[in-house]
């Protein structure tokens, strides 16, 4: 008992804590940053609105509004049981995909910017009949395009990792 009651306060922590994360840079409300932690914390299991209300210690109005802002911009989702009326929130598999495909989107537009000013910098040596492929600024561009080519393959990776996973909670929920 004393386990559960410390890994509650551990969750409520990383609720307030990670809320923070998720207000700024997501630019959502505070009880919506904090309904986010709470749902990615409790996993594809779901969150009941009176489970909400209760551990984030708000009002009903306040997790109702927050519950369907963030419906509204697909950020969650919810499911019923068989035999429970109860609506369970959960995080939506579209926001989670919707996000690997922004940070793909984004190391796509940085190789891009990193093209550019590596084929300025080679026409710049030689122009000035300075160029050598082994030229510190030359290998520094082409450092710069693997770890970028590294970052999308990763992403790309973890992002068909999660679908399967997705697929799976989604297969395993509808038995």
């Amino acid at each position: 008992m004393k386990e559960k009651e410390d890994l509650l306060k551990e969750k409520l922590a990383l609720v307030e804590e990670l809320g923070v994360h998720f207000e700024c840079n997501d630019n959502l409300p505070p009880l919506a940053s904090r309904i986010i932690v709470y749902l990615i914390l409790t996993g594809a299991e779901g969150a009941t609105f009176e489970e909400l209300v209760e551990k984030l210690e708000a009002s009903k109005s306040s997790v109702s509004t927050n519950l369907q802002l963030l419906q509204s911009i697909d950020r969650i989702s919810y499911f019923t049981r068989c035999g429970d009326r109860k609506r369970h929130f959960k995080i939506s598999p579209s926001y989670i995909i919707a996000r690997m495909d922004e940070r793909i989107s984004m190391w796509e537009k940085e190789s891009k910017n990193n093209k550019k000013i590596h084929d300025y910098k080679v026409k710049a040596l030689q122009i000035n009949n300075k160029y050598d492929e082994n030229h510190p600024s030359i290998q520094f561009s082409i450092q710069v395009e693997e770890f970028i080519n590294k970052m999308i393959n990763n992403l790309e990776e973890l992002k068909q990792n999660l679908l399967t996973i997705i697929n799976k909670e989604e297969n395993e929920e509808s038995i």
